[in-house]
């Protein structure tokens, strides 16, 4: 497909093109939402037909933002859907016995202690699994502690999977 150089038509046209391959991707009802996040990164950036965007032909770049915007959807997706494997064992509204409600409150126990130590190894992930227990939420804590949220992800990230090693070592998860 020809583009055309002028800015309008070739964005409408490249809208139209996002759209039929959005609908091949994601759900109809969350297609056009994605789109126009792609389409206003394209804008933000000022890109034109024709030019090279971070060493590669405007068009190809284009599409990589889409292909990323539809990435991040499904990764909100698995975030949203998924409990945890923490959750999962510390299933708190459990308890229907007096034995069950000992285990809860042991493995409550041992998941404070383990938070605990992980501040000896990096006092970053001790801090930030205890503002997530206390229900911050990581956009919260981004914003105190002045980093990008995506950074504060990834590191939140990288915690709860020591935190998951540590707990598959001491015998709370499997």
């Amino acid at each position: 497909m020809e583009y055309p150089r002028e800015t309008g038509e070739w964005l409408v046209q490249l809208r139209a093109r996002f759209l039929a391959l959005s609908l091949r991707r994601v759900p109809e009802s969350v297609a056009e939402d994605l789109v126009q996040d792609a389409l206003s990164i394209v804008l933000e950036k000022g890109v034109q037909l024709g030019e090279d965007v971070d060493g590669r032909p405007a068009l190809a770049w284009c599409f990589q933002v889409l292909r990323n915007t539809i990435g991040n959807f499904y990764q909100k997706q698995r975030t949203r859907s998924g409990h945890s494997d923490i959750d999962d064992a510390l299933d708190l509204a459990g308890g229907d016995t007096p034995l069950e409600a000992m285990e809860t409150s042991e493995v409550s126990q041992l998941l404070h202690e383990t938070i605990a130590g992980l501040d000896t190894d990096d006092d970053r992930c001790g801090r930030y699994l205890r503002r997530l227990g206390e229900g911050y939420s990581p956009a919260e804590m981004a914003v105190e502690e002045g980093l990008d949220a995506a950074i504060l992800y990834r590191r939140i990230y990288r915690c709860r999977a020591k935190l998951r090693t540590l707990l598959r070592q001491k015998g709370v998860l499997p």
